[in-house]
């Protein structure tokens, strides 16, 4: 969700394409998550700076493998195995429209299955940037997954997760740390939904509601998403990384009990030719996720530097 680095990975491109600029052109990016139950994600993306049109493309796809499932009918028989998957190729580009203020979009084929059941959507992004390097500020807007379903797993007609999000990057003056603050859903007010965790109680005295039952402010903090990065050398070769999602923390807590649900930590190195990164999120008290990430440019590839 960080919709306003400018100068990010090629990949972050897929939730806001207007960050997409001629010095991208030949960026080349993979990315990979491995998450709990042996359910894992990933992203591969490239850019390319198209000079006669004035705008930058990518292309690129993301997946998620749920891994493999025993399978059981009704009676408990078991029938063997399935396995479940998704894949959103995507394809996008970048405008400069003024000075400091860029405009992207994204078009998205989805395709889903699970087990026997497949859907498929086409889904759409529009994005702006807006970026004031003197004053170190990065301002963005992003609408992503507007689009509708193509086939359906049943019946039923689904609608799409669409989300708006604006967001503000601020990068201290004399300090190398940068400060960002994400707004999401803002076409969703009420995130809020009831919690059977929110009622607690006996046989004989009933349920009652618990002291930490959602408010207002609880429901506008689950918006936010909150994150740090701070550069370290010469260069700023090193960054590490910190990031806060209320909505995550308030849905996968479990009542009474202390931990690091919905904070992010994350590490970077940047050398010569590649970029790593390697990001962690625990989920729950039960699950974390690791997140790694390797990216280049392919013009760092001479034929001169191959032989060598």
């Amino acid at each position: 969700s960080l919709i306003t680095a400018a100068e990010g990975d090629v990949s972050l491109a897929y939730d806001n394409p207007a960050m997409l600029s001629s010095e991208n052109d030949l960026d080349l990016s993979f990315q990979h998550r491995f998450i709990a139950a042996g359910v894992q994600s990933g992203y591969a993306g490239m850019a390319k700076w198209i000079e006669s049109a004035g705008i930058t493309s990518h292309f690129g796809f993301k997946y998620v493998l749920y891994g493999t499932f025993d399978h059981f009918d009704e009676f408990g028989n078991q029938l063997g195995t399935f396995k479940g998957g998704e894949v959103a190729i995507n394809a996008g580009a970048g405008y400069e429209l003024y000075e400091n203020l860029q405009i992207g979009a994204n078009i998205k084929f989805i395709s889903s299955n699970l087990e026997s059941y497949r859907s498929s959507a086409l889904a759409f992004d529009i994005s702006a940037l807006y970026q004031d390097t003197s004053g170190y500020f990065t301002a963005a807007m992003s609408l992503k997954n507007a689009g509708f379903q193509l086939s359906r797993y049943d019946t039923d007609q689904e609608s799409l997760p669409v989300d708006l999000q604006i967001g503000v990057s601020k990068r201290l003056r004399h300090l190398p740390f940068r400060l960002s603050v994400i707004y999401h859903h803002l076409n969703r007010y009420n995130l809020l939904y009831d919690d059977p965790n929110s009622e607690e109680g006996g046989f004989i005295g009933g349920f009652q509601p618990v002291d930490s039952e959602p408010s207002k402010v609880d429901n506008f903090f689950r918006h936010m998403i909150f994150g740090g990065e701070l550069y370290l050398g010469k260069t700023e070769v090193f960054t590490i990384r910190l990031g806060y999602n209320h909505q995550l923390k308030q849905e996968l807590s479990v009542n009474n009990l202390r931990t690091l649900t919905g904070f992010s930590f994350g590490l970077g190195l940047r050398t010569r030719k590649f970029r790593i990164d390697y990001g962690f999120n625990k989920l729950h008290f039960g699950a974390s996720s690791h997140h790694l990430g390797l990216s280049t440019n392919l013009n760092s590839f001479s034929s001169q530097q191959l032989l060598n």
